[in-house]
């Protein structure tokens, strides 16, 4: 029993190797395909062009994968394939990006889909109900934001075609949002409660780096500039507005923000409002519930006050 217990052991870990092993090579070649996306001399450029589709649909694949979902005991082997997926995706949505915004490269309306579809997967899961078993790092939220944002600068018909696609993942990033705060609010609130049942403590050494921004007002400002963005698209998307702000209202209630972020998140949203007509506003009035009418309420006096131009 001991030694079939050793040999399985034994087994777990190679298979652990060897799949850290599978997930640097993955790495290595995503680093490759976002270089070669970017390529524009005439020879990279026609072979780039001929498997743009093929590569375009292996990107996605890799992006859209779900994570993997972390035990309750979050052991270290866990956390360390969901760190890994996490560092997959990313790349895979920053080879998207420079195959998007390679200007020599022509995509079809019906390639909206593949970008759209990979752009939103790090927060697809996210719902305000129940806490997500995995976030995105920073870093991965903040490739999905430049690649929504690629878009809607570079090649905006792709959205307007696919403005659903969009707004999902919008929504995506919004909640979030949300959770991210909130994980941050209460890892600074353990820290100043660890900090001050340690006070006799010695003094921290100088020259340590400083912490790193939390992650909940790093994802406040991408989320901010992607509303203004969507905003400046008015006439196409102008029929959407009201649905991206219902997800703003929702998430105002569910997982309200902390000071700072929705001080970084508000001018976003104020966009939006000024993106949607009376009839959207009216309505989105008339199908919330007394607390959700509270919420845009104050939105609406918000923007009024601070941000509507009066000219």
């Amino acid at each position: 029993l001991f030694r079939s217990a050793a040999e399985a052991a034994e087994a777990a870990t190679e298979a652990a190797a060897e799949a850290e092993g599978v997930a640097s090579r993955l790495h290595a070649a995503l680093l490759c395909a976002a270089l070669l996306c970017a390529a524009s001399s005439p020879l990279h450029l026609a072979r780039l062009s001929a498997s743009a589709p093929r590569l375009l649909a292996q990107l996605c694949e890799v992006a859209v994968s779900p994570p993997q979902r972390l035990s309750p005991l979050r052991s270290p082997r866990t956390s360390a394939a969901s760190a890994a997926s996490d560092v997959s995706r990313r790349l895979a949505v920053q080879a998207l990006t420079a195959l998007l915004t390679n200007g020599q490269l022509r995509f079809e309306l019906i390639d909206a889909a593949a970008f759209l579809r990979a752009a939103g997967a790090p927060c697809a899961h996210v719902s305000l109900r129940s806490p997500p078993a995995t976030l995105p790092s920073a870093a991965t939220f903040g490739a999905a934001y430049f690649l929504l944002l690629a878009l809607l600068r570079q090649r905006g018909a792709l959205v307007h075609t696919a403005a659903p696609l969009y707004f999902s993942a919008v929504r995506g990033m919004l909640f979030a949002l949300g959770w991210a705060d909130a994980t941050a609010s209460s890892t600074a609130a353990a820290s100043s409660a660890s900090a001050a049942t340690s006070a006799a403590a010695p003094p921290a050494l100088e020259g340590r780096a400083p912490a790193r921004e939390p992650m909940g007002l790093d994802c406040a400002r991408h989320a901010r500039r992607l509303l203004e963005e969507t905003a400046a698209h008015k006439r196409s998307l102008v029929r959407y507005g009201a649905y991206a702000l219902s997800d703003v209202v929702a998430l105002l209630r569910y997982r309200p923000l902390g000071a700072a972020a929705q001080a970084e998140l508000m001018p976003g949203v104020y966009s939006l409002i000024g993106m949607c007509t009376q009839v959207e506003l009216q309505e989105l009035h008339a199908n919330s519930d007394p607390v959700g009418k509270r919420i845009l309420a104050d939105l609406l006096e918000g923007y009024q006050t601070s941000h509507k131009y009066r000219g």
